[in-house]
């Protein structure tokens, strides 16, 4: 167990670069939905990526101590037991005005 810790505690430090990693691997944007199966791969993925020894069975225990951490701090607010609304500001897909629309088509 002290080692799932470990794992998650990583992920936890690693915030920034965990949630870009998720975002390279799922589609993610500010105020998209992101679902329990993603956290568990991108979880997997990531620290798989960083070389860490992991079962994907793993990441089911490391998981609630991560969201918990994302939820307090703002950035998921959970809709239900298997979705989360990702609150992420720098993943905001940039708006184009119908003026913009017309000068490229020109």
């Amino acid at each position: 167990m002290k080692s799932l810790e470990k794992y998650s505690d990583f992920i936890i430090s690693n915030q920034k670069e965990f949630i870009k990693f998720m975002k390279s691997k799922f589609p993610m944007f500010h105020k998209s939905n992101v679902f329990l199966q993603d956290f568990y791969y991108g979880i997997y993925d990531f620290l798989k990526d960083k070389g860490k020894k992991i079962r994907f069975g793993m990441c089911v225990e490391i998981f609630p101590k991560v969201v918990q951490y994302f939820e307090k701090e703002n950035i998921l607010k959970k809709i239900d037991d298997r979705t989360w609304m990702l609150n992420y500001i720098e993943f905001l897909t940039p708006r184009v005005t119908q003026k913009e629309n017309l000068e490229t088509k020109q």
